[in-house]
């Protein structure tokens, strides 16, 4: 397939082993301006029921012999994973590639990979340019027969019994591998602590593998949360909203703005809000949260919140996730299969929402492929935390806050300096702050300028400031909430932080200081290509960031783009409309 005059794009391998498919694309530019060309791919499954968009990550590239440029990718798609409903008899496949600021499929020509092989279960066809795979005799799925379901439990419970009355015998095979076996080594190598530690830790180990299930705190907190939630819900009416947060124990955010709405509306509402790890929750918050489940029609979360993986009850529930991001800029979840971090293809993370609310159509497809959901059960309703972006008298409120909180504010030009982290999470996360001299660029700009320093909450240390400067620079890494920083703010300066969402609808002017910018698209990559996506100007060292302020030189023309193509409704009433959605359900 063509994409224009010189790049060609085709499905040159496609191969199922057992429970793998393979694909393989190979992209060739013969252009000579290999670094213009930015390879994203995707590719989309999809069965009678739903639809699963995951990512195709870029391998390797090299020249050939002609000096022409040559890309290719290549995965191995677990099966089994891709749909919830594990329909596999009769499925398409669609392998899209970005181009002209959208994904489009690749029109696959006949015999242009490897066919499968006949012995095996699948058969491969192309149909007007469409991968179809058929399984050659259709196997009858199980999946919502109450009598299989009540079979496998009794026979989970009866493993479950075995195993448990085998724990002694565990334990003296740990005894015997520790004292008098020829394999010590494998209980030194594998599990630390004193002998006795050693020996209950294998016990468990041989358990697990026995039961198939994995002890530990989490796990039999879920099972109670699980068993507690299922029995309360014979007895309990199912009338109430219910708001789940493992991130914040107050009502903020999303949450905050969704229940305001919900409570001029008189729907019944309630709170279940503790910060943490599953297995750090007291099982009286476990039985709590079973109760409140029993009680809800509807779950709303508003982050990723393990809490809630596995849990039967959901089932028949509506589970809705508020995500706290706008937009869509750095890939997470399931988009970043294949990198490091990663989620593994049978994880169970995000997959079980019913709907996630966004704010826009634009980006809709990234959110499916992020969370491990269809396309259509994403709605962009709006994020309702934005609302307050279009009330002036909060607005001018908190600016009135800040000024008094922060005199140094009022009268000057105040650049907020927001970069995201670097590093795989809140354990490794930092910052190289020398590459950013606030005190070089102050000396520079003069003292008509105030900086304030925001950086991400992961990054548990803080930015050196020279002592001539240091009454223009405010270092609010510890307080203070973003968002209320944008109303003081006269220039951005960031590189990848999804901030530029809300600057936008303030209109704020922002620099893209993208220092280290291909290393952070090997590693954490975008959904859209970088140098044509940010709404403003892209600066790599200290001294372009001091003469774009100088001449104002900000390519500011692109917010206004930028904002409409990643908001659908400029309102203020996203709130109102996620409300009246979780009303009707």
């Amino acid at each position: 397939m063509k994409l224009n005059e010189y790049t060609s794009v085709s499905v040159d391998k496609l191969a199922i082993r057992k429970n793998i498919m393979t694909i393989g694309v190979l992209v060739k530019d013969t252009s000579g301006k290999p670094e213009s060309l930015e390879i994203k791919l995707a590719v989309e499954f999809r069965n009678q029921s739903e639809a699963r968009i995951l990512p195709l990550p870029v391998t390797s590239s090299n020249y050939d012999e002609e000096g022409n440029f040559i890309g290719y990718a290549i995965f191995d798609y677990e099966l089994d994973a891709l749909f919830e409903n594990r329909d596999l008899n009769d499925f398409t496949v669609n392998v899209q590639i970005y181009h002209k600021d959208h994904y489009e499929n690749i029109v696959v020509e006949k015999d242009s990979f490897n066919q499968v092989k006949e012995e095996n279960e699948y058969q491969c066809l192309v149909e007007n340019g469409t991968i179809v795979i058929r399984r050659k005799k259709p196997i009858k799925a199980y999946r919502n027969n109450w009598f299989i379901s009540i079979l496998c439990g009794i026979y989970r419970i009866v493993e479950f019994l075995m195993g448990t009355f085998l724990i002694p015998l565990f334990l003296m095979d740990g005894v015997y591998v520790m004292f008098l076996g020829n394999r010590r080594r494998f209980l030194e190598e594998n599990y630390g602590g004193s002998q006795l530690k050693r020996v209950l830790l294998f016990a468990k180990w041989r358990y697990s593998a026995f039961c198939r299930w994995t002890i530990n705190r989490a796990t039999l907190k879920r099972m109670a949360l699980n068993i507690s939630a299922s029995f309360l819900s014979l007895f309990c009416r199912k009338d109430s909203i219910l708001f789940v947060s493992s991130r914040r124990n107050d009502i903020t955010g999303n949450i905050a703005y969704v229940n305001d709405i919900l409570q001029q509306r008189n729907a019944k509402v309630l709170f279940w809000l503790e910060p943490g790890k599953t297995k750090f929750i007291k099982y009286r918050k476990v039985f709590s949260l079973a109760y409140k489940l029993a009680k809800s029609k509807v779950v709303v979360v508003d982050d990723y919140t393990p809490v809630l993986n596995d849990i039967w009850v959901l089932k028949h529930r509506k589970l809705i996730q508020l995500w706290h991001a706008c937009g869509a800029f750095k890939t997470f979840g399931f988009s970043r299969i294949g990198k490091d971090g990663g989620p593994n293809q049978t994880s169970r993370n995000h997959r079980s929402y019913d709907y996630a609310m966004v704010s826009s159509s634009e980006i809709r497809r990234f959110y499916a492929e992020g969370f491990g959901i269809d396309e259509r059960n994403v709605m962009p309703l709006g994020v309702p935390r934005t609302d307050d972006f279009f009330k002036e008298e909060f607005k001018t409120q908190i600016r009135k806050k800040l000024y008094q909180q922060y005199p140094v504010l009022e009268g000057k030009k105040v650049i907020l300096f927001a970069p995201t982290f670097r590093g795989n999470g809140a354990g490794s996360a930092y910052y190289p702050f020398e590459k950013f001299d606030v005190g070089s660029l102050l000396e520079t700009l003069g003292e008509e300028y105030v900086v304030i320093i925001k950086h991400h909450p992961f990054v548990a240390e803080t930015h050196s400031v020279n002592e001539k400067v240091k009454k223009q620079v405010l270092d609010l890494s510890k307080e203070s909430e973003i968002n209320d920083l944008l109303f003081v703010t006269d220039l951005l300066i960031t590189d990848y932080s999804s901030v530029i969402f809300e600057a936008s609808l303030l209109n704020i002017p922002m620099l893209f200081y993208a220092f280290d910018l291909e290393e952070y698209v090997v590693t954490r990559d975008f959904y859209y290509p970088f140098k044509n996506f940010v709404p403003g100007k892209i600066v790599r060292n200290l001294s372009q960031i001091e003469e774009a302020v100088l001449h104002s030189d900000y390519e500011s023309e692109k917010v206004e783009t930028f904002k409409h193509r990643f908001f659908d409704d400029l309102d203020g009433k996203s709130s109102e409309r996620v409300a009246d959605f979780i009303l009707q359900l």
